[in-house]
């Protein structure tokens, strides 16, 4: 198992899930308590970490992608940094890009149906949507444009969404798009005017989108040449291709939309991505009342099984691997002088010691615990007893106060000091028990602890077991 690698508390890294030129993911655990979700962490490769510029780019990520909340679009959970470098906190996608699946029906000969292909499509307009029509907290326009649409930046979940991923390269309108003579995306999905170190728009983006949606159509790369050299002549001259030629059962109105997607002038591609989700829209009804409904969900469960169950065992083995790792390591020592043991837990400690329930006042706010530092829960963990609101009296609503400790010890019922015998000199110094009040401690002290504690303390404390007050 590869080393652990905690970003933040309450995160843990327990898996490589992928790795590209920049940056990699890993397969990453949230836990807080009885809470756990999948998460996916993204980091800087480790040859790119003390490059300025790569972690400048990777930062912006964060904050551009940290901004978009859309069902279709991969949302960042958290940001930070540690002594590993920047990282991002992700949702945990199980599910396969739009690259994979075109690659595997290639190989086997087949093509997308016409309308999970168009689903998928409208699916992403409307994530693009979204990333373009971004607003600061103040309520601005950002003018974002992701620069990166690709099939290996479109996720298709099991769940049967689909989700724009990765702003790694993303800008806002009107930065400096990039440094001169260097190009930043994938060549064969670069607009016309991207490739002549132009400033690029939204639209750039839609020119983006058209070569996607062609491809998801035609299961076949349009500009795909011997070099990249080739292929970035063919954007910039080859005229847009017509979809009716690779599709004959596309609606014309779809073989439209592709034209103009791929128009060379932005000026002559739609007005903007939310009109490219309005007329996927028309086609998706038509295309619905014909053959009626076919979810995304349901194809992918049907075609991409294997995919499916193969990526749930690898995370679940990493899960399952991690939690042998923390059982087979030494519990970490919990400090003396961090909890207090409360009155209602000492008075029914013998009674308790039984099942080997202990309830503990907390003195002071302790640092909260790393995922992977974290004890394991038990059967006779009793989490709801250490808190505030399971020390409140039954009739004032207040919380009991903690016990007095006058000695600056902790000790508990069942501390070992309370069973060592005084010494010869400690004898020598106590009164010889003969009076009638000493004699009456003494039988006092020989009664159950049950039968010592009041009705309502002994209440109390079967409460606490049951999580009730």
């Amino acid at each position: 198992m590869e080393a652990v690698s905690e970003p933040r508390e309450g995160y843990v890294s327990i898996g490589l899930l992928a790795r590209g030129g920049m940056g990699e993911v890993r397969l990453g655990l949230r836990q807080a308590g009885a809470f756990r979700r999948l998460v996916a962490i993204k980091r800087l490769r480790t040859e790119h970490r003390s490059d300025e510029s790569f972690r400048r780019m990777f930062v912006d990520e964060g904050r551009l992608a940290g901004l978009v909340r859309h069902p279709n679009v991969v949302s960042v959970l958290d940001v930070g940094e540690d002594e590993e470098g920047p990282f991002l906190v992700m949702d945990f996608v199980e599910g396969v890009t739009a690259h994979q699946v075109l690659k595997r029906l290639s190989a086997e000969g087949e093509r997308l149906p016409l309308q999970v292909a168009a689903r998928v499509a409208h699916q992403v307009a409307l994530g693009l949507t979204a990333v373009h029509e971004l607003c600061t907290t103040e309520g601005e326009a950002l003018g974002l444009i992701h620069r990166d649409v690709s099939p290996q930046n479109v996720l298709l979940g099991f769940d049967g969404v689909a989700r724009v991923a990765d702003f790694g390269i993303a800008k806002t309108q009107g930065s400096d798009a990039t440094t001169t003579g260097v190009l930043k995306g994938k060549i064969g999905y670069m607009s016309p005017e991207q490739l002549r170190f132009e400033r690029p728009t939204q639209q750039s983006d839609l020119f983006s989108f058209g070569v996607l949606l062609f491809e998801l159509l035609a299961g076949r790369r349009l500009y795909h040449g011997p070099d990249l050299r080739e292929s970035a002549q063919q954007i910039l001259s080859a005229p847009a291709p017509d979809l009716g030629g690779d599709r004959e059962d596309a609606p014309p109105q779809l073989v439209e939309l592709v034209f103009e997607l791929l128009a060379k002038d932005p000026s002559h591609r739609p007005a903007s991505a939310r009109e490219v989700v309005a007329r996927l829209g028309d086609v998706l009804e038509e295309l619905v009342g014909l053959e009626g409904r076919l979810e995304l969900g349901e194809y992918l469960a049907t075609h991409f099984e294997d995919e499916a169950v193969t990526l749930r065992e690898r995370s679940a083995s990493l899960v399952r691997a991690w939690e042998e790792s923390r059982t087979e390591a030494p519990p970490p020592a919990q400090p003396p002088t961090t909890r207090r043991w409360v009155a209602a837990g000492i008075l029914a400690g013998a009674a308790l010691a039984s099942v080997g329930v202990y309830f503990a006042w907390p003195t002071h706010s302790a640092p909260a615990l790393a995922a992977s530092d974290a004890p394991p829960a038990t059967s006779t963990a009793i989490e709801s007893a250490a808190s505030e609101a399971d020390h409140r009296d039954a009739a004032t609503g207040q919380p009991d106060p903690p016990p007095t400790d006058t000695s600056g010890e902790h000790a508990s019922a069942t501390d070992p000091r309370a069973d060592v015998a005084p010494t010869a000199e400690a004898e020598e110094s106590q009164p010889a028990p003969t009076t009638r009040r000493t004699r009456a401690r003494a039988r006092r002290r020989a009664r159950p602890a049950e039968e010592a504690a009041s009705p309502r303390e002994r209440f109390r404390a079967i409460d606490l077991i049951r999580g009730e007050r």
